[in-house]
């Protein structure tokens, strides 16, 4: 079934690095680049490249406060955990979006993580984001998680 080979090719995903990742689906090897993504999705292949999954990403192109300014308003403080409900509905509807075609996660969509509010920033302020270099290295997130349990 579907879900089992989705389960398969996460498992299977071998560490390679932030550009591209290799895995197996039923004996069958497959390669992953962040060309191919370009391609299959029809989207440049610019913009920047962070990616932090423990805490915030470290750019010299990047200012976590205005960030959090930018998201949760002047008040904000960026140490403060990142909740959903603190966000306008525009913004709200753009987190679901992040979290469902970008950086898909599973569970709750009650907080906010660093990298969907990088993600979200960078969307809001037209900065360029680098898509296809979020959804490999998001893969890549995933299989680690999962290995971890």
């Amino acid at each position: 079934s579907y879900p089992e080979l989705i389960k398969e090719f996460y498992v299977h995903i071998l560490t390679s690095s932030m550009e591209e990742l290799s895995t197996r689906v039923k004996n069958k090897g497959i390669e992953l680049e962040i060309d191919t993504l370009v391609t299959i999705l029809n989207v440049p292949n610019n913009g920047a490249r962070g990616w932090n999954q423990r805490t915030w990403v470290t750019s010299r192109d990047f200012d976590r406060q205005d960030c959090v300014r930018v998201l949760f308003g002047e008040n904000a403080y960026f140490l403060q955990r990142m909740y959903t409900r603190n966000l306008s509905l525009h913004y709200r509807f753009l987190h679901r979006v992040v979290c469902t075609h970008i950086l898909p996660k599973a569970g709750g969509f009650d907080e906010v993580t660093h990298m969907e509010a990088y993600t979200m920033y960078h969307l809001i302020t037209g900065r360029r984001i680098n898509v296809p270099f979020l959804i490999i290295n998001h893969m890549h997130a995933i299989h680690d998680r999962e290995n971890a349990r």
